[in-house]
């Protein structure tokens, strides 16, 4: 199993996301802590925390709500 995510964000640079408990290493030492927290909220936007989680649910539902025949009409 992978231990951990990486991902390349445009300000902070690349960002390590553990995937046993979620935790988040920078490469870069000296960021400023706007700059942490902005990559922060846009890895829980773009789900990328939950992908390293493993809690994303990629399989469909079961029972879909439409059939093709419904979204003809």
């Amino acid at each position: 199993m992978q231990k951990h995510l990486s991902v390349i964000t445009h300000r902070a640079g690349i960002v390590h996301i553990n995937c046993q408990s979620g935790h988040l290493f920078w490469q870069e030492a000296n960021l400023d802590p706007v700059v942490k927290q902005y990559a922060k909220k846009y890895l829980v936007q773009e789900g990328f925390l939950e992908k390293a989680l493993g809690v994303l649910n990629p399989a469909p539902h079961q029972v879909p709500h439409l059939f093709p025949d419904d979204v003809l009409n």
